[in-house]
């Protein structure tokens, strides 16, 4: 119960950090940021397997679409498919393995992939925007600019295992 409420305090963080300090952050015309909540999901995929994280990924969602003053349930419902798909990735044997390398990357890439497809095509729906538009203006570069974030919390594993010994 007490790793839950960690995770559940470790998401909230992330997403008060996503709604006020990261718009400052944005790059490209479309205001492309960070997702940061997705890597924070990722790890709980990763950690708890997928039904933890398809839950912790709708809750996630649902608090960010009640911030957002947005469509309510589109973030919850591509936050639950990347959190389903990060779940993909409990492994007993693997998870440290994942979580501490570049692994962690690659599946905060291919979950952020998830998501935007999810959120942007639905976001998007009867505009004059094409799949392709959508995938160039705004899931790759959300996907690249959270995956560099990505390499932080691995930077930060590293280091805690390096000065443990």
């Amino acid at each position: 119960m007490n790793e839950y409420l960690k995770y559940g305090g470790i998401l909230l963080v992330l997403i008060l950090l996503q709604k006020t300090v990261i718009s400052f952050i944005d790059v490209t015309e479309f205001r492309i940021t960070p997702d940061l909540v997705l890597i924070g999901l990722v790890y709980v995929g990763i950690k708890r397997g997928k039904i933890t994280g398809s839950i912790a990924g709708f809750v996630s969602g649902l608090i960010l679409d009640i911030f957002s003053f947005s469509f309510i349930g589109l973030m919850a419902l591509s936050k639950t498919a990347a959190g389903f798909v990060s779940g993909f990735f409990n492994n007993e044997q693997k998870t440290e393995r994942y979580l501490n390398s570049y692994i962690f990357i690659i599946i905060v890439s291919v979950c952020s992939v998830v998501n935007n497809i999810v959120y942007f095509t639905f976001y998007f729906q009867g505009t004059n925007l094409t799949f392709i538009d959508i995938l160039i203006r705004y899931v790759l570069p959300t996907t690249v600019y959270t995956a560099l974030f990505s390499i932080f919390p691995v930077i930060f594993a590293i280091f805690c295992i390096f000065f443990r010994y």
